[in-house]
């Protein structure tokens, strides 16, 4: 009985011991990972739309896949919006941001945090993954599923087909909700 409380109380100061070095650590790096975080927003904003300058986060209420957009304005006039939008991959939630003309037509789209797969998921990341959707939105429907791609981008989704769905379901409705903000006086 004493060895197994003396086996327990060393267990429990070791624990301990680690416990108080990971608080320790992670106070020093908490905030330098939201410093990095921000910088890395701040780069996906200015590159989605660079000819304008975004605004304030505008939060959207009751949309999951919507919780806010930026407005961008150049010289105070709209030129379009970046939506921050929320999709479901194969690895879990999917933060996408994307720029929109005021028609709803996709101009760019950046996947920020993500845990897809290696190697097939994360292909999504990539610019050339994302070029299937530009263009399309406004006149041109936002392909929702394999069968409206080409060939060559079907076969890139190959494998993969969860995240593209993901993506897809996620910007086709930032588009119905960039046509819905068109529509408001």
């Amino acid at each position: 009985m004493k060895k197994i409380l003396i086996m327990g109380g060393k267990l429990f100061l070791i624990t301990a011991i680690a416990s108080i070095l990971l608080g320790f650590v992670d106070s020093f790096t908490e905030p330098v990972i939201k410093a990095r975080k921000a910088r890395e927003l701040k780069e996906a904003l200015t590159s989605l739309i660079p000819e304008g300058k975004p605004g304030k986060l505008v939060p959207v209420s009751g949309n999951s896949v919507v919780p806010g957009y930026y407005n961008v304005k150049k010289d105070g006039k709209l030129l379009g919006y970046i939506l921050d939008l929320r999709g479901t991959g194969y690895g879990g939630e999917l933060k996408i941001l994307a720029g929109y003309k005021r028609n709803g037509e996709i101009i760019a789209v950046k996947l920020m945090d993500n845990e897809e797969t290696p190697g097939l998921g994360k292909k999504a990341e990539k610019p050339e993954y994302m070029k299937k959707f530009i263009g399309t939105g406004g006149k041109k429907a936002v392909p929702v599923r394999k069968g409206m791609l080409s060939r060559k981008d079907a076969d890139a989704v190959t494998g993969a087909s969860i995240t593209f769905m993901g993506l897809a379901n996620a910007l086709d409705t930032g588009s119905k909700f960039v046509k819905n903000l068109r529509s408001k006086p």
